[in-house]
């Protein structure tokens, strides 16, 4: 009993922490002059509003001899090779990629830095043949990022580096070092402390309490190391917010990265509406090859994609990524043809660097975006049903201990073998229906601010008539999220987000929940 009161009073504690360092986080850390920052929920640099319009880009790390260089991942240009063969052109490719960026339009670069690996010597980096460890070249390896962020700077783009997080102390201790050598550099915009802790926590169904007061740690250190620049972290979903909750993380603002049409609209409608603090698109494409999906569809979804940001809130836009993976990997559609370079045919840079890959039309859609005006957001008509289910729906009501209605809600069910898991949200009135095609027995349920409720449940299901029923006899029970086309549920094939609505409230069975309470955290 006393341990229980014991962990509560600590609970309470680092939560009212939290709120009050999400609450007092301006992002204006002194407002130095040419660094950027947050005022009035926005970017700025030296009172001028900024509007990051950022293409990620992924890097590898090359030792030639003595020589250490940080520069395009493999499958950049000719994908089965690694091109250069000293330093000096790895830094002459890179320097041709940044060329290639500027020229589109972007003004911001997200150098994903986090390929940092593990084994029983420690941390390293994959190099063309064998590893680099990270106790055994720090400075060296701290000297190739300054190298980069050096180049991006001559041309005139801002970079937000991803940083593999400082799970341990060798991590901890390089991370520091590295924000400590870039604190002056005006061209870096923002370090990204963690990428995708959906995927990527070494800790399964970690609390809040926990991941808040990780994520404390993280900033409050990073804030003294590079007390110029700002800090975000990358969120993959809306079901986060059982233990990443984006609203009280202590960053300076949030990066959201989401790419399936069908729920884009729904995840950029939920954290504009329910984290409450800046935001803006980290990742997002429609992987396209011209084939399954047309060039010109991504062009469309492009500017639909940032309309839809900027209408509601968003103050960056970012895309994945600068070319895609070679079809040898070992990945899905998705993961290939997000790219704004394809592998087809080669291109020569303005100063004479030979591409092995051409520009897709969408490549040249983003310097025209900056013209596009805020206009008034509409919820999508799939935002309770992302995907389609049709067999059942689960009809629930979640409130706070008070028995007041909480807007926003995040309702997760998946079926008895985890297998299949499908979300939905919960209305002004507290009132949540999750459709889906099979089952659920698994569920988790919060939301932002709220701790979070995980339990089993079977429920009793009822047809139209309200005789007994099951799940026996009815279609499409183990059809995933991935496995859904957003194509079909189109009205007009190049309005992406404009869907039927007869399509997302069928169900042929039905349960009820009953009513869940959510305590807010801190009380």
């Amino acid at each position: 009993m006393v341990k229980k009161v014991i962990e509560k009073v600590l609970f309470v504690i680092i939560m009212t922490v939290a709120v009050v360092i999400v609450t007092g986080c301006t992002g204006n850390h002194g407002a130095k002059e040419g660094f950027v920052y947050i005022e009035d929920g926005v970017f700025k640099v030296d009172g001028e509003q900024f509007f990051p319009l950022m293409l990620n880009y992924k890097v590898d790390m090359m030792t030639f001899g003595d020589d250490l260089v940080l520069g395009a991942v493999k499958y950049y240009d000719n994908p089965e090779i690694y091109e250069p063969t000293t330093k000096q052109e790895a830094l002459d490719q890179f320097s041709s990629h940044m060329q290639i960026v500027e020229d589109l339009g972007f003004n911001t670069v997200r150098l994903c830095l986090n390929v940092i690996s593990a084994n029983d010597k420690g941390r390293y980096f994959s190099v063309q043949n064998g590893v680099v460890y990270l106790k055994d070249k720090s400075p060296q390896i701290i000297d190739a990022v300054e190298e980069m962020v050096s180049i991006v700077a001559s041309h005139n783009l801002k970079a937000m580096l991803l940083l593999k997080p400082s799970w341990d102390d060798e991590l901890a201790d390089y991370n520091s070092a590295l924000m400590q050598r870039l604190s002056n550099e005006k061209a870096v915009f923002a370090f990204d402390l963690m990428n995708e802790p959906l995927y990527f926590d070494v800790v399964k169904d970690r609390s809040k309490a926990d991941a808040v007061n990780l994520v404390t740690k993280w900033a409050d250190k990073a804030r003294k190391d590079a007390p110029n620049h700002l800090f975000t972290i990358g969120f993959a979903e809306p079901i986060e917010v059982f233990s990443w909750d984006p609203s009280i993380m202590p960053v300076d603002f949030i990066e959201i990265h989401t790419y399936n049409p069908l729920s884009i609209p729904n995840e950029i409608w939920w954290y504009s509406h329910y984290v409450k603090k800046p935001w803006m698109i980290g990742e997002t494409s429609l992987p396209a090859d011209d084939d399954s999906v047309s060039y010109e569809q991504q062009c469309f979804f492009a500017e639909q994609a940032y309309q839809y940001t900027i209408d509601c809130g968003g103050i960056g836009f970012g895309w994945w990524a600068f070319q895609d993976f070679s079809q040898s990997d070992d990945i899905n559609y998705e993961g290939i043809y997000s790219g704004v370079l394809n592998h087809e045919g080669t291109m020569t840079t303005q100063n004479g660097y030979v591409i092995q890959g051409t520009l897709k039309p969408v490549a040249y859609s983003f310097a025209g975006l900056k013209s596009l005006k805020k206009g008034e957001p509409e919820k999508a008509v799939n935002y309770y049903n992302n995907f389609g289910y049709h067999n059942a729906k689960i009809t629930g009501r979640i409130v706070n201990y008070k028995g007041e209605p909480i807007e926003g809600a995040v309702i997760r069910g998946w079926n008895n073998t985890w297998r299949t898991g499908l979300n939905t949200f919960t209305d002004e009135n507290g009132v949540f229906n999750l459709y889906s095609n099979d089952e659920c027995v698994h569920f988790a349920i919060s939301a932002p601010g709220y701790d979070t409720k995980r339990f089993d449940m079977y429920l009793e299901y009822r047809d139209a008539n309200g005789a007994n029923s099951d799940f026996t006899d009815l279609p499409d029970r183990n059809i995933k999220s991935s496995m859904v086309s957003f194509g079909k549920f189109l009205k007009e094939e190049n309005k992406l987000f404009d869907f039927k609505e007869d399509e997302f409230n069928k169900a042929v069975i039905f349960a009820d929940m009953g009513v869940i309470k959510l305590e807010m955290l801190g009380k």
